[in-house]
Formats: C-alpha cells, sequence, structure tokens
C-alpha cells in the first residue's frame, strides 16, 4: 500500500495547536505532532513499509491507525481510492496555486440564513456593533466640484433606473422570447476573431478578459411557454438550448439555499464558470479574481433586460453548491457555478422613481 499527502491540504496554526484544512473535501480537524510528523514525511508516493522506517519510534499498529485517521479526514490518500483519484484530478488540472483554490473551494459551503433570521440577527448586532457608513460624502464645499446632471434621460438610462431585486414574484409564466433576449444580450458570441496561429477569439455584449469566454449559461424553467419544465443548456454559438441535467428539477427554494421566495420564479439561470479556459493563458492566481468578477459583467446585463420586459432578474450566489451542479450535469476541480439569476414576473411595483424625460 502506499500513502501521499492529500495536494489540497492546508496547515494552519491556531494559537499553539495544528489545524488541517482540505479544503477540496471540505474537512477541518486539530491535528498533534505525531500527526504533523506523518504527514510531512508523505510529500510524495511512500510505501507503507517505508513511512514504518523512517518513523522508529511508533509501532506499525499506530502508524496504520492514524493513517487510517488521517485519511477519513482528508489529510492522507491512499493509493487508488476514490479520494486519491480526485486528488491527482485537482493536482493535475487546477493551475492558479493553492491560495486560489482554498479561496475557491472553501466558499462552496457555508450556512446561510432565512431573510427573517438574517433581519433579526442584523437587530441584535445593530445594539453592540453599529453599521459602518454604506458612503461617503465630499464635505469641503471648496474643494468639492458639484456635476452637471442632465434631466432629459431616454433609453437604456430609463431602464438602468428602474432595475431592482424584487423577492416578492408572482407565480405567472414567461416567454421563452424573453429568456432567449436575456441569453442573446449578455452570453452570446457576436463576434469571432479569426487567429490562425493559436485559436479563434468568441467576442460577446460583456468584456471577457483575453476573450477568453469562461462561461456557460444553464437555465432551469420552470414555467417558460414554449419550453418544456427542465434543465437546459445555452449555446452561444449557436444561440440555441439542448436539454440536459436531471429529467425532474428541484425545487428552486431548495437549490438556493432554502430561498424559498423564489419557488414562484420563472426560470433560473446559472452561470458555470470553466476555470481551464483562462487558465490555459493566465498561470498566475489572480485570474481566479477576473473571472469571478465577468458573472457580474454577464449578470448585469441580463438584469436590464429583464428589466426592459418588465420582469425581475434577482442575483444570488447563495446555492447549494453541490445540489445545483447535479441537477446541471456539472462539476470537477475546473468547472463550477459561481452566480445564478432568478428570472421572474414580479408581484409589486420597484420603488425607483426614473429619471424624468
Amino acid at each position: 500500500m502506499r500513502v501521499k499527502r492529500s495536494e489540497s491540504l492546508l496547515i494552519l496554526l491556531e494559537n499553539d495547536r495544528f489545524v488541517f484544512h482540505n479544503y477540496l473535501r471540505q474537512k477541518t480537524f486539530l491535528a498533534n505532532p505525531t500527526a504533523l510528523e506523518i504527514v510531512r514525511k508523505l510529500h510524495a508516493w511512500t510505501d507503507i513499509d517505508v513511512l514504518f522506517e523512517s518513523l522508529p519510534d511508533y509501532s506499525q499498529n499506530s502508524i496504520m491507525k492514524a493513517i487510517g485517521q488521517l485519511a477519513d479526514l482528508g489529510a492522507v490518500v491512499i493509493e487508488e481510492s476514490e479520494d486519491a483519484a480526485r486528488d491527482a484530478a485537482f493536482s493535475k488540472d487546477w493551475l492558479w496555486g493553492p491560495f486560489a483554490a482554498a479561496y475557491h473551494f472553501s466558499t462552496r459551503v457555508g450556512e446561510f440564513m432565512t431573510e427573517e433570521e438574517g433581519g433579526e440577527r442584523l437587530r441584535e448586532l445593530v445594539k453592540v456593533i453599529p453599521s459602518p457608513p454604506l458612503y461617503e460624502t465630499n464635505d469641503n464645499p471648496e474643494t468639492a466640484i458639484a456635476l452637471p446632471v442632465r434631466q432629459n434621460f431616454g433609453e437604456p438610462f430609463k431602464t438602468m433606473a428602474r432595475r431592482r431585486t424584487n423577492r416578492v414574484l408572482r407565480d405567472s409564466p414567461i416567454s421563452v422570447h424573453q429568456v432567449a433576449e436575456c441569453l442573446l444580450f449578455s452570453m452570446a458570441i457576436t463576434a469571432v476573431i479569426e487567429d490562425e496561429d493559436i485559436v479563434d477569439l468568441p467576442l460577446k455584449m460583456t468584456p471577457s478578459g483575453g476573450a477568453r469566454n469562461p462561461y456557460e449559461a444553464y437555465v432551469c424553467a420552470r414555467r417558460v411557454d414554449g419550453l418544456a419544465p427542465g434543465v437546459y443548456h445555452y449555446s452561444a454559438m449557436q444561440q440555441s438550448l439542448q436539454r440536459t441535467g436531471v429529467e425532474t428539477l428541484p425545487a428552486f427554494g431548495d437549490l438556493l439555499a432554502g430561498q424559498h421566495w423564489s419557488s414562484d420564479a420563472a426560470a433560473l439561470i446559472f452561470l458555470v464558470a470553466n476555470f481551464e479556459r483562462p487558465m490555459w493563458k493566465y498561470h498566475d492566481g489572480t485570474a481566479y479574481r477576473v473571472t469571478a468578477i465577468e458573472a457580474g459583467h454577464i449578470a448585469q446585463n441580463i438584469m436590464l433586460v429583464a428589466t426592459s420586459h418588465d420582469l425581475v432578474a434577482n442575483p444570488t450566489g447563495a446555492m447549494d453548491f453541490q445540489r445545483v451542479e447535479e441537477t446541471l450535469g456539472v462539476g470537477g476541480p475546473t468547472q463550477a457555478v459561481l452566480y445564478c439569476l432568478i428570472l421572474g414576473v414580479p408581484g409589486e411595483a420597484a420603488t425607483q422613481t426614473p429619471p424624468e424625460s
């Protein structure tokens, strides 16, 4: 039997204790110096007999017991195990280093509160710690320059002023035409820069770092006229939808970490990042930030198109990531859902008044 330290293991110090964290498996535990000594020696595949020889102060039984515990906790992997295969795939495919990986995988699991729980927590928190200011003002009239503001606004500025997140939704259908336009103006490939030496670069109506186009869109249609309920992949090049994923949609609230107000939404649009596309060109971990930012560019266009159709596209990053990816039929070390737009018919008017025309 051969064993090796996990490629996705971080070791931290908490006071005088060692904290082991496997960010790929989301396992965290306290370890003693013996565990640290064992893991330190397993930087490469090591035969168990060689490990016995390198730790003469410990019995073979105690070492085997420790290896079993460390494997269960995610600190080491045993050759030919499922964890070893996943570890090898991560090591091979993830090119942005351990710090970007630790952030990405560690933020996929969290405890999400309901809107009521969140409100109650804030009401208690403000009694102890006041909220920091949510904006800054320029208070020196001698140096502040008042900017001219035009009063007569046309499009697209009226639509931008009307956009609001609205969590009160009607259980009403939307049209496939409306979904198509949300996808067209955010995801569709509208031109290609030809490059015979490297690769043709797709262009769309939102910016993409290096034109690496890391995102694919998936639609979970619940009440869309022209689409049977189900999961669809959007081809940005062909501007078409194709059934994929599970046969029966889970409840939207279950996918979105208990946000059951989404249950009356007509559809969900998920943005799935394919990190291997930007990784191929950019090997520095800062490209992870650029890729995450790009989801915001895409989402903003979806929200504005929805607003132009008198719909809402509520953005959220709170979701059961594993369940969503199982529903869509995606996943792996370099593929992950990052963002969701909740598309539907608003149940009440937005409070923002657009600028006068």
